[in-house]
């Protein structure tokens, strides 16, 4: 029975897309809650931001890498330690 290896690789990762885009979900994220959420507990207001900026950009950064092939981390290269 032959063993897997041990593998090591390249990835690299667009930082300027990375950002843009959490500053994008940033600020549609703040102006979402300014618009339509009165009224409510600091706590709650921090919760909502969370969830909401980690919702757009998990989908930000779905359709970037597949739909739009404009990818923010790519793999250049994987290859076989000893």
């Amino acid at each position: 029975m032959t063993r897997a290896g041990l593998y090591a690789g390249w990835i690299l990762v667009d930082v300027r897309l990375f950002a843009f885009l959490a500053l994008l979900c940033t600020g549609i994220t703040i102006l979402l809650l300014g618009l339509l959420v009165r009224r409510r507990a600091w706590h709650e207001y921090v919760t909502l931001f969370v969830s909401v900026a980690s919702i757009l950009f998990g989908v930000g950064f779905l359709l970037l890498q597949t739909v739009f092939d404009y990818p923010i981390l790519v793999e250049r290269d994987f290859f076989l330690l000893k």
